[in-house]
C-alpha cells in the first residue's frame, strides 16, 4: 500500500492525498513534521521535505513526482489530461502553483503560523509585503486564466485544479479570506473545488477552518 509521509497541513502533502482520494486509491499517512524532519525521513526524501512516498520498497520524494507516479500506476480516473496540449498545460499549472502561487498563499501560512512552530514570531513586514506586492500580479494572472470556467483544462478536474486549490486553502488557513471583491473568478473557483469530498474531508480534519 502507498504511504504518504508528511503533515496533511502541508499544501504539497494535501495535493498527493487529494489525488489518491479522487482516484479511490487506499493509502496510509505517516504524519511527520519537517520542523525538523526525522533522520529516517532523509532516507526517502534527500532534501528533507514533505511529502515523500513509499510503495512497498519503492520510495519517491516531491509532490509533483508522487502525483505523476500515482496517476501512472492507477490510471483509472486520471488526474492528468490525455490531450497532449492540455497535458502540457497541466504540468505548467502544477509547477506554477507549487512555486509562484505559493509565494502569495502558502507564504502567508508560513509567516503567520509555521514560524510559531519553529519558536519564532511572525514578521508583520513580510506579511504586509506579500499582500501588497506579491499577491496582485500572481492573482491577476490566475484570475484571467480561470475566467468563467469550472475547470482550468476542458471539462476534467485535474492536477492543475488540485495544485491551485491546495495553495489557496493554505492562504485561508492563515486567516486570510479569498479575494472576492478584487478577484471573483478565483473566489468562485476555489469555493467550488473545496466543496469536493476529497478537499472537504481533509480541510475539516485540520484545525484551521471548517466547510459546511
Amino acid at each position: 500500500m502507498i504511504t504518504i509521509h508528511g503533515s496533511p497541513v502541508s499544501p504539497f502533502v494535501r495535493k498527493t492525498l487529494v489525488c489518491l482520494i479522487e482516484k479511490g486509491v487506499d493509502y496510509d499517512l505517516n504524519p511527520i513534521s519537517p520542523f525538523p524532519a526525522p533522520e529516517s525521513h532523509l532516507k526517502i526524501s534527500p532534501l528533507g521535505k514533505i511529502p515523500a512516498m513509499t510503495d512497498g520498497d519503492f520510495a519517491l520524494a516531491d509532490s509533483a513526482a508522487i502525483c505523476g507516479y500515482i496517476d501512472r500506476k492507477h490510471p483509472e480516473k486520471p488526474m492528468f489530461p490525455t490531450d497532449v496540449e492540455d497535458y502540457g498545460r497541466a504540468l505548467w499549472f502544477q509547477i506554477w502553483a507549487d512555486n509562484e502561487l505559493a509565494k502569495a498563499t502558502a507564504g502567508l501560512f508560513f509567516n503567520r503560523i509555521a514560524v510559531r512552530m519553529m519558536k519564532r514570531e511572525p514578521d508583520e513586514a513580510v506579511i504586509a509585503k506579500i499582500i501588497s506586492d506579491v499577491q496582485p500580479p500572481i492573482f491577476n494572472y490566475i484570475e484571467a486564466e480561470i475566467g468563467d470556467k469550472e475547470f482550468l483544462l476542458g471539462d476534467q478536474f485535474s492536477i492543475a485544479d488540485i495544485a491551485i486549490t491546495c495553495q489557496f486553502v493554505q492562504m485561508m488557513y492563515s486567516g486570510e479570506a479569498l479575494p472576492e471583491a478584487s478577484h471573483p473568478n478565483i473566489t468562485r473557483y476555489i469555493n467550488t473545488h473545496t466543496q469536493r469530498a476529497s478537499f472537504k474531508g481533509l480541510i475539516n480534519a485540520d484545525p484551521f477552518m471548517k466547510i459546511e
